[in-house]
Formats: structure tokens, C-alpha cells, sequence
């Protein structure tokens, strides 16, 4: 299961017939943006309706698109699907479905990591993508095989990874699955996987 793909046909049907398929978006790059202390990268920025979004990712892509260049393609590079997915983290939010579109304050970084720290204390984490903050945090109970964990985390470089859908589908029976940050949003939303991220901003 390719989980970028299916919550891409997720959004397209969720959308048909409201004529926001063709409607123009807009991916850019904030560089005055502080990023989630989750992800590393440049803030690409997806703009639609009057509403913003982030993904970040080391691939940023800058263009004038549409919601549908998405449906029905294979979204094969990590590119096209870093920018796949803050499509549809702008969408999510302009349809009401996330209220987290951008990261918090960096001074509410603190207070985030403390809860998370409480929520995950003794779990064996496996984290999808790089989390330097978590693997630095846990270093004594991150696991390097999934099925030995009790929590999956992902963040945005973890969200597009194609192997990520399968790691899903064949332990969420057993194992809790965490998204973090603004760049997971979207697809956190309209696949209803948990979401962490307590004080990211719309």
C-alpha cells in the first residue's frame, strides 16, 4: 500500500464535483520559516483559496499547479510526492479537515517535547524518517526493526517514504502510530492515523 497514492484518491473523491480540482495552486519556498524541531529542510509552501500549508523537505519545488496534477499519477519521486503531500496539507485545511497547516512558535518547542516525552516514556520507538530531536531524546529505547516497536513515529521525510504505507498496514493492529508535525497533517487527517502536533498554527 502506497499511502501518498491512497490518500490522494481519498482527496479526490472527497472533492469530486466541487470544481476545487482545477482551481490553481501555488508551492513556494518560506526561508523565514522555523520549522517543526521534528523535521529538517526548507519550508516548501502550498497556497489554495486563500490558505497556506507546509511540507518541509531538502527537495522544495516552486511552481504553479493544480489539485488534480496529482490524480491518477504515479507519484514516483520524492520530489513530486514532497510537494503531493503539502497539496494536500492546504487542501485539508481549506476544506476544514486540519487545523494545523504551519508549525508552532520555536517557543513552544519546549512544552511539546515535554508532553511527548511523557506520552512515549519506556515505549520501544521506531521512527520513519530522520528525527534527530526523538533519537537524541530516546536513544535508549529506539528499536531499528518495526515489529519490535509499540510506537511508529513519522514525519514528513517518513510520510512520503513509499515503504511506509506497507509498515502501516502490516503492524497497526499491535503497535501505535504517531504522525509529527504540520508536514503530516494532511495526510494524517484524511487517513485518520494520530497526529501529534499540540501547538502547530492554521
Amino acid at each position: 500500500m502506497d499511502l501518498i497514492l491512497e490518500t490522494v484518491k481519498k482527496l479526490e473523491t472527497m472533492i469530486k464535483g466541487s470544481g476545487c480540482d482545477d482551481a490553481g495552486v501555488i508551492l513556494d519556498v518560506n526561508a523565514d520559516a522555523k520549522n517543526c524541531q521534528f523535521e529538517r529542510g526548507a519550508c516548501m509552501t502550498a497556497t489554495f483559496g486563500g490558505r497556506s500549508a507546509d511540507f518541509v523537505t531538502y527537495d522544495p519545488v516552486r511552481a504553479k499547479t493544480k489539485i488534480s496534477f496529482m490524480f491518477g499519477m504515479p507519484l514516483e519521486t520524492y520530489q513530486v510526492r514532497g510537494a503531493a503531500v503539502a497539496i494536500v496539507n492546504v487542501a485539508a485545511g481549506f476544506f476544514c479537515l486540519s487545523r494545523v497547516l504551519h508549525s508552532c512558535p520555536a517557543s513552544s518547542h519546549t512544552e511539546c517535547n515535554r508532553q511527548l516525552i511523557h506520552e512515549l516514556i519506556g515505549k520501544r520507538i521506531f521512527c520513519i524518517g530522520s528525527i534527530p530531536a526523538i533519537e537524541a531524546a530516546f536513544r535508549n529505547t529506539i528499536v531499528t526493526h518495526p515489529e519490535d516497536a509499540e510506537v511508529f513515529l513519522i514525519n514528513g521525510d517518513g510520510i512520503i517514504e513509499p515503504s511506509t504505507g506497507d509498515i502501516i498496514r502490516n503492524h497497526q493492529d499491535k503497535t501505535r502510530i504517531i504522525c509529527l508535525g504540520p508536514s503530516t497533517a494532511g495526510v494524517a487527517r484524511i487517513s485518520q492515523l494520530e497526529l501529534w502536533c499540540p501547538f502547530g498554527t492554521c
